[in-house]
């Protein structure tokens, strides 16, 4: 398989224009003067992070808006009085509950957000959401939105990145077969695109292999510049770099079935082991809010 590299850098150039205008949305939460307008502005970023991330629940946004377990259940059981949200009960979320559109939310949205928001109308409201994923999904709304509002130890802000794009709105995006998913995509402060994967269990070697290769055809097509994995756990981490050392050796031996060539190059792996990033800066945080 010849390099993608001549792929990417004609196509780096108009990273930013594939994501527009997700991308140019202003996802920092900025509390107000007094009372009355932080609680607009948080009517109106909650409403925003349903829209963008397809639930929502109370445990984020009381971290996010840096009130109590209480107080977020309070804001949120508002929004559902004004028949904005809808209640879904569930063992899959640590709260028990997770918060989705109803119509009349949905339409609220789309004035904030200035772009169609996706609602199909079910019997019930639990079939709103993906049980299967929901866990790993409210994970990643959580590291979305911490490297937005990331700060240092004294305080002082230190974003990982400076704006996002959802799984949901990536999938929307593209739909074509030959483009594959990932769990978000953001812009670092100086301008370089990455895709984010949370990486939450352990995986068969076939199965990173599928995971590796997809990344290698990300990168080669210029859907990113880069991937950052996260996880809650330094074993997985762990496990994962030894099954990929193992990889890029076998990969370039081993014939596409189609093509006949290796399927990565001596050069392809070596940018792919620069461009894939181990992040553990939230392994305990993670593990604190979302497995104890």
């Amino acid at each position: 398989m010849a390099s993608h590299s001549s792929a990417k850098d004609k196509s780096v150039a108009n990273l930013p224009l594939r994501y527009d205008p997700f991308l140019n949305f202003d996802m920092q939460y900025r509390p107000g003067v007094n009372n009355n307008k932080t609680g607009k502005i948080r009517r109106e970023f909650t409403m925003k992070l349903v829209a963008r991330f397809g639930l929502i629940s109370p445990s984020n946004i009381a971290w996010l808006y840096g009130i109590s377990h209480r107080q977020s259940l309070e804001h949120l059981n508002k929004l559902v009085q004004e028949q904005l949200l809808c209640l879904v009960t569930t063992h899959r979320s640590h709260d028990g509950r997770v918060y989705t559109l109803t119509y009349s939310g949905a339409k609220y949205a789309e004035e904030l957000l200035n772009v169609a928001v996706y609602y199909r109308a079910k019997e019930h409201p639990a079939l709103q959401v993906n049980q299967n994923t929901l866990m790993h999904d409210l994970i990643m709304q959580f590291v979305l939105l911490k490297g937005i509002h990331h700060h240092k130890p004294n305080g002082e802000p230190n974003p990982l990145w400076c704006a996002m794009m959802t799984e949901p709105e990536f999938k929307r995006r593209f739909t074509h077969s030959s483009v594959r998913n990932v769990d978000g995509i953001v812009r670092e402060v100086d301008g370089t695109i990455c895709a984010v994967e949370m990486e939450h269990s352990f995986k068969t070697k076939a199965a990173r292999q599928t995971i590796l290769l997809k990344w290698h055809d990300g990168i080669g097509q210029g859907y990113y510049d880069k991937v950052m994995l996260f996880s809650q756990s330094l074993h997985i981490f762990s496990d994962i770099k030894r099954l990929h050392e193992q990889l890029y050796d076998e990969l370039t031996t081993r014939p596409d079935k189609k093509t006949r060539q290796p399927l990565l190059t001596a050069q392809d792996a070596a940018s792919l082991k620069q461009r894939i990033i181990y992040r553990t800066l939230l392994c305990d945080e993670l593990t604190e809010r979302f497995y104890r």
